[in-house]
């Protein structure tokens, strides 16, 4: 157990994207790991019904128990896994990462901030330039925490083809915020995993003295 999924609930407008999960679950699976899937213990920041996509105002879910629905194995709450025993982080899409991992996402004049306890896990990651694997929204906490702009990149001619930044150790792919057809995001998912294990290759060759790399902050 070497990777770790950071959920963020269950469903498309107010958690995980139970497709992009799916297919990332099933990705790994068929590569050998057996992931450890993590998710805070807080209510979500929103309640959306899924049909009308309306949000149910006054209904409350936990993140945690509705995270509980992706996966088939036991789930860990994110104050209980100590990132240091991971190797890997990947963060499926869906808004639960803009909406229950972070705040202000398109509210015109409210910063985007991350929870303490989410940035705190995902900082270790960066600062130790362990890779980090994407899926869609799931860079919005990322990309927070380094400070970058979100941007919407045209769809990549080969759905098999993540981008990369070398320098941190992150991959991202996509999904359904570009592409409409599940065996495109399914392609788009397997390279990622492919992708994150050869950085995890590489990062366990690499002298012991040289995997720090400097805090966000620094950079």
């Amino acid at each position: 157990m070497r990777i770790g999924v950071l959920l963020a609930g269950c469903g498309l407008y107010d958690g995980s994207d139970v497709h992009e999960t799916t297919l990332l679950l099933l990705a790994l699976e068929e590569v050998g790991e057996r992931p450890v899937l993590i998710a805070p213990e807080i209510d979500q920041d929103r309640t959306v019904d899924h049909l009308s996509g309306d949000e149910a105002a006054g209904e409350r879910r936990s993140v945690l128990r509705e995270s509980a629905r992706l996966g088939r194995t036991a789930l860990r709450t994110l104050d209980g896994c100590r990132p240091e025993d991971l190797e890997a982080l990947v963060i499926p899409g869906g808004y639960g990462p803009v909406v229950n991992l972070s705040s202000g996402f398109a509210r015109p004049g409210e910063p985007r901030r991350i929870l303490p306890a989410v940035k705190r896990f995902i900082e270790h990651f960066i600062s130790e330039r362990k890779p980090i694997g994407l899926i869609s929204l799931g860079e919005v906490p990322v990309r927070t925490i380094l400070k970058q702009e979100l941007e919407i990149p045209p769809p990549p001619h080969d759905p098999g083809r993540p981008s990369i930044d070398p320098e941190r150790a992150i991959v991202h792919t996509p999904g359904f915020s570009v592409f409409t057809r599940m065996q495109d995001v399914q392609r788009g998912i397997r390279a990622m995993v492919a992708e994150l294990l050869r950085l995890m290759g590489e990062r366990q060759r690499r002298p012991a003295g040289i995997r720090t790399a400097a805090p966000p902050e620094e950079r």
